[in-house]
């Protein structure tokens, strides 16, 4: 079964019986990154009524899915914006819905209607890409090889996500999971042996 993604940030505004609806939809690497996505999204909106989300996120070959109705009648609000994630195969990515209360109440089948309609047409206007799984791992070597290293892995189908070298060299990298072998290999190639490739793992679960 293949996955999407989202390219890049898209949005849709909604109004419905006085009250606006906005839809976002983001790329997301990871949780942390989601967290901090719906955090910033919040203070944009800090006047709005209802922040809804659901967010589908695979991490250590897990994949992660939630939802949250944000004050509104339960299941009328995450879990419709959920399920156009699940009906679209996407992956890696959040959803927000904004609500600005016009005054009149929409009943529960109306704001799933709402929310739905609105998780959508925003994925509608949004380019979806293929997602292909990525892992990422610490990788390190005498800090005297960097340019021979930093040159080969340009060439590579990867990216250096952190650079946190200091006595020695020491990068956080992002790279396709059916790469990993072809990494090591290039790794052992450059250091003549001296450099290491080691899974992150990540304590802020």
């Amino acid at each position: 079964m293949s996955f999407f993604t989202v390219s890049k940030v898209s949005t849709y505004s909604l109004k419905l019986k006085r009250s606006q609806f906005i839809s976002y939809v983001r790329h997301c690497d990871s949780l942390l990154d989601f967290r901090s996505w719906l955090s910033q999204l919040r203070k944009d909106h800090y006047d709005a009524s209802h922040v809804c989300w659901a967010y589908r996120i695979t991490e250590n070959s897990k994949l992660d899915q939630h939802s949250s109705d944000a004050g509104e009648p339960s299941g009328s609000a995450g879990f419709p914006i959920l399920k156009i994630l699940k009906q679209n195969d996407l992956i890696q990515c959040g959803l927000v819905v904004i609500r600005y209360f016009g005054g009149i109440k929409l009943g529960k089948k109306g704001l799933i209607d709402a929310y739905g309609n609105a998780a959508e047409n925003v994925i509608s206007d949004s380019l979806l890409i293929k997602w292909v799984s990525t892992e990422n791992y610490i990788l390190t070597c005498p800090m005297e090889l960097y340019g021979d290293l930093s040159q080969a892995f340009q060439k590579f189908d990867g990216s250096i996500l952190e650079d946190q070298s200091g006595k020695d060299l020491k990068w956080l990298v992002n790279i396709k999971s059916n790469k990993v072998s072809d990494l090591i290999y290039l790794i052992s190639n450059v250091t003549k042996g001296k450099g290491n490739l080691e899974k992150y793992k990540n304590s802020e679960q």
